[in-house]
Formats: C-alpha cells, sequence, structure tokens
C-alpha cells in the first residue's frame, strides 16, 4: 500500500464505508491504478467527487461504483483539467438521475478513446437534452450514452447535435418512437 493510498484511506473510507462492500472494493481497485501517476491532491479531487456521487441518494453508490471502475480505465487517457470536468459531468447527472449517470460512466471508457477532450460537456449535455424527469426519457437518454462508442465513431458533434435534436423533437410525440430510431441509426450510420 503506497503512502498517498494510505492517507486517501483515512479521508475518505470512513465515508464510504456505509455503503455496500462492492463500493469500496471498486474505490480501492481504482485507486490502486490512478495513485500511480496523479499526486495527492489530485487523488482527493477524484475521491471527494466518488463520495459525494454514493452520498447523494439511497441507490446512487451504484454510480460511484462505476465512477471508480471507469475512471481508472481513463485517468491516464486525458489531462487532469479534463478528467475532473467528466466528473463533474457525471455529478451533474446524477444529480438528475443516478441511472443517467450511470449510464454515463458506464459508455466512458468506450466514448473517451473516441472523443476530444474538449468535447466531453457537450457530450454530457446531449444526453442530458433528452433527459425530461421521466423513466422513459431517462431511458432514451440512458439508451443515448450506451450508444454513444458507435456514435462518436459515426458522427461528428456538430451531426450528433444534430442527431440529439431530432431524437428530441420525435421524443415529444413518442418516446418508444425515438428509442426505436436511436436504436436503429446506431447501426446505420457506421454504414454511411
Amino acid at each position: 500500500m503506497t503512502q498517498k493510498h494510505k492517507e486517501i484511506d483515512n479521508a475518505i473510507l470512513s465515508g464510504l464505508l456505509k455503503h455496500p462492500a462492492k463500493l469500496i472494493e471498486e474505490f480501492e481497485s481504482a485507486l490502486e491504478i490512478i495513485s500511480t501517476t496523479k499526486d495527492l491532491n489530485e487523488l482527493n479531487v477524484w475521491a471527494d467527487l466518488g463520495l459525494s456521487l454514493a452520498n447523494q441518494t439511497s441507490r446512487s453508490w451504484e454510480t460511484a461504483t462505476s465512477y471508480f471502475y471507469s475512471s481508472s480505465q481513463i485517468a491516464n487517457l486525458i489531462p487532469q483539467s479534463y478528467f475532473v470536468k467528466w466528473s463533474h459531468c457525471g455529478v451533474n447527472l446524477c444529480k438528475k438521475s443516478p441511472q443517467l449517470a450511470t449510464s454515463y460512466f458506464q459508455a466512458s471508457p468506450n466514448v473517451i478513446t473516441r472523443l476530444r477532450s474538449r468535447h466531453i460537456e457537450t457530450w454530457a449535455n446531449f444526453g442530458h437534452t433528452l433527459y425530461k424527469g421521466s423513466w422513459k426519457s431517462g431511458t432514451l437518454a440512458s439508451k443515448f450514452f450506451n450508444s454513444s462508442p458507435e456514435l462518436v465513431s459515426s458522427l461528428s458533434m456538430l451531426e450528433m447535435e444534430t442527431f440529439v435534436n431530432l431524437l428530441d423533437a420525435i421524443a415529444l410525440k413518442s418516446i418508444d418512437t425515438a428509442i426505436e430510431s436511436l436504436e436503429h441509426c446506431k447501426n446505420i450510420f457506421p454504414l454511411l
């Protein structure tokens, strides 16, 4: 166990202990990876954001688990400032819906490798745009995040914005039709 690990455990672990063991295990696993390249201040920011996620709702510990898992995969792929921005985008999504933030974090490792760092916030906002507070719109927004690796590979950010606006317009009439359109388009766009 590194000195960084010991120090962060003392500061954060007590807050994490009120959550299920899976969260703590994922935190410790991610910390082992992230602590090799981050300084103590960066680790504290990362851990505090994870704890903040876990404490938002009774089920948001699952979102924090996805955050810790995904962060261990992308922490070294993007600059620290964008890593923090990525984290904050997830925290903001979690305030709207833990399910939405979980989908965002789960999709992130496959999206970040294809997306320029400066577009992370825009991508997060696309999912936020599709979420209107209902469980159906949450399903649409979550499916958007789940489909994002294919979409980012096929569309420019301008094209993705147009597509999200189209999905949003379709969802005003029928969210089910918007979900079907998303499913079809994620398979068709790579062929164009």
